[in-house]
């Protein structure tokens, strides 16, 4: 089978997106089929065009945001259509509304070889981060997501909730969605784990976060239930960047922990999964934030494969991962006391957390594995293929 693989994003990159990508394409070629990926980041304006054409909207950004975004929407298109007829792909696999929109407007796209995993709402995303201030922008985004919508026949939901988004708030059929939850390569996680590949050293036992530094990741309540622990001799490490770093800092100050708090900004993946490793638990603090509702979130299923403990917010995608007390602990949102509960009781039940490990370890290899999911896949596309 021949597939492309499409995205307006640049991969690689630090985030969840890039590497389900990634893993999708490894596996597929790893089992015998041809892969080609287009990625929206080869065809990002030059300096100097983005230069002259700031100058061009005098300044206004939104124009310029418009007009470079349509640039990249109609290269990425030109793109696609050049491919469709020199590498003939049986299925076009989008992983981005705007990469799907870009492929529609490709004179020899057959909608029915498109297909797209939904891995979370364009315009919610873009209203977190302040769309509503680039008026033109906005539209364009909503432009994409009503032709996408309406005119692609097969989808893939991540979870239960980026499903009903598609139902709910864009009327798709839910005849056309599957919904498979995010794969991870438990081998390659055991891998990195077993030959750390790291610049740092902690020695302190830790809770590790490994999140953006936006609202809707909930990184602030990771840190004030570090305040309320009873143990007083763990630290926090968040591993990660994002606009709110400075308001994180200021926050650790405050509450008289920054010692115990270490920010190691992004760092590459392998280094990642030797923290996960070592970690008392993973934490996934996640907040609805505009709209925005945490999906199946990696940072759950890597922590499952690289033999620690998941605790996560009970919302979304998360809830749907984890089976609390069982193979991870969930608490309420936006609950500092609560997570640190939890927090508390994982550092000191060495019994609880060992069992937790087990059942997530089992867990993670039956029903979250690269190729457990890559099967689910599979499958989606040869239904597409025999229509």
């Amino acid at each position: 089978m021949k597939v492309l693989i499409i995205t307006q994003q640049t991969i690689p990159h630090s985030g969840g997106l890039s590497t389900h990508i990634e893993t999708l394409s490894n596996s597929l070629q790893a089992n015998g089929h041809e892969v080609k990926l287009i990625q929206g980041g080869s065809f990002q304006p030059k300096k100097l065009t983005k230069g002259l054409r700031l100058i061009a909207t005098l300044g206004d950004r939104d124009k310029f945001v418009e007009k470079n975004f349509n640039d990249l929407l109609n290269n990425l298109s030109n793109n696609i259509q050049k491919e469709i007829n020199e590498f003939q792909p049986d299925i076009i696999h989008s992983h981005d509304v705007y990469a799907s929109y870009a492929a529609l407007q490709s004179n020899n796209i057959e909608i029915d070889k498109l297909i797209q995993t939904i891995h979370g709402p364009a315009l919610y995303e873009a209203q977190m981060g302040g769309v509503d201030k680039k008026p033109r922008f906005k539209n364009i985004i909503i432009k994409c997501e009503n032709e996408t919508f309406k005119k692609i026949n097969n989808f893939i939901a991540v979870d239960t909730g980026q499903a009903n988004i598609l139902i709910n708030d864009y009327n798709v059929n839910k005849h056309k969605i599957s919904i498979i939850y995010n794969g991870v390569d438990v081998d390659e996680v055991k891998k990195f784990t077993a030959n750390p590949i790291v610049n740092f050293k902690i020695t302190q036992p830790y809770f590790l976060v490994p999140r953006r530094l936006v609202e809707k990741t909930g990184v602030r309540y990771a840190i004030e239930a570090l305040a309320k622990l009873k143990n007083k001799n763990v630290f926090l490490v968040i591993a990660g960047h994002g606009p709110q770093l400075d308001a994180l800092q200021n926050l650790a100050n405050n509450l008289k922990i920054s010692s115990r708090v270490k920010f190691l900004g992004a760092i590459k993946r392998e280094s990642l999964m030797y923290l996960y490793s070592r970690a008392i638990a993973v934490i996934v603090p996640s907040i609805p934030a505009s709209g925005v509702i945490e999906a199946t979130s990696l940072s759950v299923t890597e922590a499952m494969a690289a033999g620690t403990v998941p605790i996560a917010s009970d919302i979304g995608g998360l809830a749907e991962l984890i089976d609390n007390d069982l193979t991870g602990i969930l608490v309420p949102p936006a609950n500092s006391s609560e997570l640190a509960i939890a927090m508390d009781e994982i550092s000191i039940n060495e019994n609880k957390r060992n069992n937790l490990i087990k059942n997530a370890s089992k867990k993670v290899v039956e029903d979250y594995s690269s190729r457990v999911w890559l099967n689910k896949i599979i499958n989606r596309y040869s239904n597409m293929l025999v229509k």
